[in-house]
């Protein structure tokens, strides 16, 4: 069901453009100012994956309503650019500096009255040479970078790990992404973790068991590769050296262990630094508190930010950026 937040005097100032976050699952409308301040929000259930590319409007139009005005221009992020989804949008190749985005917006004929734009995803090479595709992320590491820029920090070049259904990992130098990679690693976990012998009939918990976390990650730091190291989840229950509450977060070790150790394993071997500065993680709190405490294993400090103020700060950055182009053409060309 669609639920609405409505505020009927937006606080804050007035309102500059509405961002939206729409993934496969979920869609989330921002109402905001040019600031980067959220006046109110509306969420809805109606993802993607629900959606035949002729009913987007419609679901937009419903859950918007009373925004549905010309001064609201509506910059759209996530899977509603993709195959499948309202349009799909090409994506931009890197090597890309991220503010760039504003100029390659994907902007759709529509019968509302707002401007609507989708922001274009990615396309490079992962670490090992092997083509590379990103959407929705693109959008939260130039939120990122607008995050760690706001501190004075707009010179680092730290590692960016996006974890989720498919984690992601990246690098930003002076603003561009030359290269990202893309690890299955959520999706494995998922399938491991519902439908898989290594956990059947064991319980499960909703609160992270960290020592049979840490168990896994230091499983995964050993020779034999990941399909034996899976296998052990199995095999150290049977023989007892794991209770059965501990299996679930020990496969979860293993998986997310494997994902950290070959990316800096990539990363090293191409002659990347790691450890000049924190690795950034843009995710959920909860499964961000994993990556954390598998890189901290390998001697690595990361800091946190939520993947909603990175998707609103990137979206904020392209909105502004479009507005400052409108307002003098001659700057923005």
């Amino acid at each position: 069901m669609t639920q609405f937040n409505p505020v009927s005097q937006p606080v804050g100032g007035k309102a500059s453009f509405i961002a939206i976050d729409w993934g496969t699952t979920n869609l989330r409308a921002f109402l905001m100012n040019q600031d980067g301040h959220i006046q109110a929000q509306r969420d809805s259930d109606q993802g993607m994956l629900k959606l035949g590319s002729a009913e987007f409007e419609r679901v937009l139009s419903d859950l918007l309503d009373d925004w549905l005005t010309p001064d609201l221009p509506i910059y759209m992020a996530g899977m509603v650019g993709s195959r499948g989804g309202w349009q799909e949008v090409p994506y931009q190749h890197c090597p890309i500096k991220l503010d760039d985005l504003a100029e390659h917006l994907f902007w759709l004929s529509t019968s509302l009255p707002n401007k609507v734009a989708i922001v274009p995803g990615l396309q490079g090479t992962g670490i090992s040479g092997l083509l590379d595709v990103m959407r929705g992320e693109e959008t939260q590491l130039l939120g990122a970078l607008d995050w760690l820029e706001e501190q004075g920090r707009g010179d680092e070049s730290p590692i960016f790990c996006l974890p989720g259904t498919h984690c992601k990992w990246a690098q930003i130098t002076e603003g561009k992404v030359t290269q990202f990679s893309t690890s299955i690693t959520g999706e494995l976990f998922a399938r491991l973790n519902d439908e898989s012998s290594l956990v059947k009939g064991l319980p499960k918990s909703d609160q992270l068991n960290e020592a049979a976390f840490k168990k896994g990650v230091l499983a995964s730091q050993q020779t034999g590769g990941i399909l034996h190291h899976l296998f052990s989840a199995r095999s150290r229950f049977v023989c007892g050296e794991l209770a059965a509450d501990e299996v679930r977060d020990y496969l979860s070790g293993v998986v997310i262990g494997h994902d950290v150790n070959d990316i800096l394993v990539a990363l090293e071997a191409a002659s990347l630094e790691t450890k000049t500065c924190p690795v950034v993680i843009v995710g959920s709190q909860a499964l961000s508190a994993r990556y954390a405490l598998a890189l901290s294993s390998r001697d690595l400090t990361s800091e946190f930010l939520a993947a909603n103020e990175a998707s609103i700060r990137g979206l904020k950055r392209l909105a502004n950026r479009q507005a400052m182009s409108e307002d003098n053409p001659a700057k923005g060309a």
